[in-house]
């Protein structure tokens, strides 16, 4: 990238987030105080907007990133601990959706109770995996593993077919490793030398605290590091499973049994109740050809050292506090660079999402989500879907008839806002007072059941894949759909009675860039129903690549830390949203104005600052390094301060509103910005 994004990223850890809950509820514009006036706007805008911010707010311990998502979250936490705390303290009907939801919460508070049992609730669990003798059993292993949410081996679930969108399909997914990504098992460099050196360590600390002998974990640590490093090996990486195609690979059951003939298939399935699977999306056909090679390779002894550390590994953090302190240790203190674990509530409450987050959500917008955002939400996401249509009728490197399937795909998209008009039945999730690990295992299966229940079932349309308190928001390309869940429709992303200049740069820009998801390099190549399906031109797809390339090579230009850049094919998409989403959300914010005028000024910024001073204020986080290195390698979205600055430099509509000229470090001179949507 031309401009100097390299010398921006270097100060990204000095980065911090935008004011708190409290402020932002009382404000309808920006907090102008967050402003520091001694950066430059056209050389540095992210601290220009956010460094007050900076400066009063530092990075707690217990967070390796704090930004506007995470504080907003931790907020609305409290508020949801709050709900949850008057149910667990009060007595209610046994089976009802109150006592469950306050049981499960107060057991995982009781410290006492399960640092006493520490692992007798899944001693029954350890002693299964000792009845293991041949190869025929391990499939029934992992089998009981899937059924409880337990990660073994490789995934198992449903999804909606790539190809056939309306019906939910078995698929076979890649997995089973202790690492989030396969090239902490590969790379070279020291940085990944010294994660696999602590990973080891990890795994024989943690056979240590089962009683093991320390010359004992250490073979057992090896054993499963071997183990994980050979799936590794066999793993797609993150980058090739971005591409929809080459992860779909559908098979019938008897092709599956065939292929992979080493594999138990029969009693893996009846382990999870299921008769007959029906056609399987195989997406990773090549691991599965290694895992079939490893049944036989590695010996049945081998594998039960590998299953007993997937159990403690999955369940540490609801054990006794030796466990958790260990799995922090690694997980938070080593890949993160946290140097405090959360507050236990945050945990517990964590988890309590986890098994009966939608019951929660449902107590959750009865009492914090007004009917009239959810009004004004409607409005602006129809603002956004027709400021998209003008941009596309406009494209100039677009042919008219993939212009029209675009605009008959955005026609489509399919809006829910706020909360489900459907609630899950939690009757049958069994919750009570034995065991904090009990409950979350018991949470799992439930869920598991759930999703298993789906398969060869048409995709229910009416169903959410967040929580209604959840601060985030997705497009699912499979169904065409965006969803903005209550808890993301607050400051500072939306303000019910705010400044249509910041909410169109806050959650405009976030509607936007989940709209344009469905025309990104991956969304892009699903059709309006869903399916996996090529409707562009070849000539217009072309043009496309192209001018995604502009915006690979300008974000693979940034240095993160030392030699680490970021990784602009993998970021791709949803650097592409970004610019996509804030310049449709201008185009919107403009057709706005028309209609309601704004005033020349609000705390000397003109509406179009305004606005950007919002898309800066949202991307604001403090962050440590080795989650900004961690990120970096696994997340396809890009830093915050990166976030920012990546889509305007690429805006004439930001050049203009800052004054940015030739020789600022924000300039890009026309012919070198990225220009898509």
């Amino acid at each position: 990238m031309k401009f100097k994004l390299v010398f921006i990223t270097l100060i990204a850890m000095t980065l911090i987030n935008s004011c708190t809950q409290k402020e932002v509820k009382e404000k309808i514009t920006l907090d102008v105080s967050l402003i520091d006036t001694s950066f430059d706007p056209t050389e540095d805008f992210y601290h220009f907007a956010n460094n007050g911010w900076l400066q009063k707010y530092p990075l707690p311990d217990d967070e390796s990133r704090y930004g506007s998502f995470d504080q907003l979250a931790k907020e609305t936490s409290k508020k949801v601990q709050t709900l949850v705390i008057e149910l667990s303290k009060s007595e209610f009907e046994q089976g009802s959706i109150e006592q469950k939801i306050g049981d499960f919460y107060a057991l995982g508070m009781d410290t006492a109770k399960i640092n006493k049992q520490r692992l007798e609730p899944i001693q029954h669990e350890l002693e299964k995996i000792k009845t293991i003798n041949t190869q025929q059993d391990l499939l029934d292993q992992v089998a009981h593993f899937h059924l409880y949410g337990i990660g073994s081996m490789f995934y198992y679930g449903g999804t909606a077919d790539a190809k056939n969108s309306e019906m939910i399909i078995s698929t076979l997914n890649q997995s089973g490793l202790g690492m989030n990504d396969r090239d902490y098992y590969l790379n070279e460099d020291d940085r990944t030398k010294e994660i696999r050196k602590a990973y080891v360590s990890h795994l024989t600390e943690m056979f240590k605290l089962m009683g093991i002998d320390e010359e004992k974990a250490q073979e057992n640590a090896n054993t499963v590091m071997s183990i994980e490093t050979r799936l590794a090996k066999a793993s797609m990486t993150r980058l090739e499973r971005r591409d929809p195609n080459a992860t779909y690979n559908k098979m019938t059951y008897n092709d599956v049994k065939s292929r992979y003939n080493n594999m138990n298939w029969e009693d893996y399935f009846a382990g999870l109740s299921i008769e007959n699977p029906g056609d399987i999306d195989v997406s990773q056909p090549l691991f599965f050809d290694e895992l079939n090679k490893m049944i036989v390779d590695v010996p049945v002894q081998e594998w039960k050292v590998y299953f007993t550390w997937n159990l403690i590994n999955s369940t540490a953090n609801y054990l006794s506090s030796d466990f958790v302190a260990q799995d922090f240790e690694f997980y938070g203190k080593t890949m993160q660079g946290s140097k405090k674990m959360r507050e236990r509530w945050r945990r517990v409450l964590n988890s309590t999402n986890n098994a009966l987050g939608m019951a929660v959500g449902k107590k959750f917008t009865e009492k914090y989500f007004p009917a009239e955002a959810k009004e004004r939400m409607i409005t602006l996401v129809n603002n956004l879907k027709t400021a998209y249509a003008q941009r596309i009728e406009k494209l100039e490197w677009m042919s008219d008839e993939t212009k029209e399937k675009a605009l008959d795909k955005l026609k489509a998209v399919r809006v829910k806002i706020g909360y489900p008009d459907e609630w899950r039945d939690f009757s049958t999730l069994e919750v009570g007072r034995e065991a904090y690990v009990i409950n979350v295992l018991n949470g799992r299966r439930f869920n598991k059941e759930y999703d298993l229940s789906q398969i060869g079932k048409p995709v229910n349309k009416e169903e959410w894949f967040m929580t209604p308190q959840t601060v985030n928001a997705y497009y699912a390309p499979s169904l065409n759909e965006i969803c903005f869940p209550a808890g993301i429709l607050q400051p500072p992303f939306f303000y019910l009675n705010g400044d249509d200049a910041i909410n169109y740069g806050g959650i405009g820009a976030v509607i936007g860039h989940e709209m344009s998801h469905g025309f990104d390099d991956k969304g892009r190549l699903y059709d309006k129903y869903g399916n996996l399906e090529t409707w562009w031109t070849d000539e217009d797809s072309e043009k496309f690549d192209k001018r995604s390339q502009v915006l690979v090579d300008q974000f693979n230009e940034i240095v993160i830390v030392d030699d680490l850049h970021a990784d602009g094919k993998l970021s791709l998409g949803e650097n592409i949203a970004d610019l996509g989403g804030l310049s449709i959300a201008y185009t919107a914010f403009q057709n706005a104005r028309e209609n309601n005028p704004q005033p020349e000024t609000i705390d000397g910024y003109t509406p179009d600052q305004r606005f950007f001073l919002s898309w800066a204020r949202v991307w604001s986080q403090n962050i440590r390094e080795k989650e900004m290195i961690r990120r970096t390698k696994e997340d396809v979205h890009s830093l915050g301060i990166n976030r920012v600055h990546g889509p305007i430099a690429n805006m004439p509509e930001f050049h203009a509103a800052f004054d940015v000229k030739e020789g600022n470090v924000l300039y890009l001179p026309e012919e070198e910005r990225a220009s898509i949507w």
